[in-house]
């Protein structure tokens, strides 16, 4: 009879065991899960954030990158403040025709004879149509009638040293007494005229050119 009785309490003592046993592997098991989820939550929000740095660090790198169209026209060139007692407002270049000349501030028979000069309109490289009279020299305008329809030039302002293109529209003679090409227009845009002599004087060559 004890040894049945010990038998049955052997085996009630075991079956605590193996349910102990199973709780303990359970709980390890929710232990582990939970630790898992914790590492993978952890994992996804470290990926979201360096995903967002990145985004970031590139938007900033092609802020840093853009150059404006105006800043690209920036050129370090050395345009003196005078010229034959003159102030100098830019530079009007003609590559076709090898001309660089200083644009002198005021149209008289000295500064004529020492270079270009404004003769009418806004200031240098802003909205209107800014006229520049040049004597028919050599370096100078001698060559202006070898410009054609569609040809560049380029002028740099000395004070901001902005480099505007300007593209040949129209070119014609007139006479002495004509000043339509002195007309301002109205649309904003900016706008150069050439003025020089025709061989002989008697009459005057035009080029009229837009911004590109």
């Amino acid at each position: 009879m004890k040894r049945v009785i010990y038998r049955r309490g052997k085996r009630a003592t075991k079956k605590k065991l193996n349910k102990k046993k199973l709780f303990g592997l359970i709980l390890l098991f929710a232990v582990i899960v939970i630790i898992c989820i914790e590492m993978y939550s952890k994992k996804e929000s470290n990926a979201h954030a360096t995903s967002d740095t990145s985004v970031e660090i590139t938007n900033e790198t092609t802020d840093n990158n853009t150059v404006s169209e105006e800043e690209k026209n920036i050129v370090d060139v050395d345009i003196p403040d005078t010229v034959g007692g003159y102030n100098v407002l830019g530079q009007l270049v003609l590559e076709k025709i090898g001309v660089t000349q200083n644009i002198l501030d005021r149209t008289e028979d000295d500064s004529l004879r020492v270079g270009v000069t404004k003769f009418y309109g806004p200031k240098i490289n802003q909205a209107g149509n800014f006229c520049i009279c040049g004597h028919n020299y050599t370096g100078i305008l001698k060559d202006l009638k070898e410009m054609n329809e569609g040809d560049e030039f380029y002028i740099i302002s000395k004070d901001t040293k902005e480099r505007v293109y300007y593209k040949i529209y129209d070119m014609y003679s007139c006479e002495p007494t004509d000043l339509s090409c002195l007309k301002q227009n109205q649309d904003g845009k900016r706008e150069v005229t050439l003025i020089t002599c025709d061989p002989g004087g008697l009459t005057r060559l035009i080029c009229k050119a837009r911004e590109m």
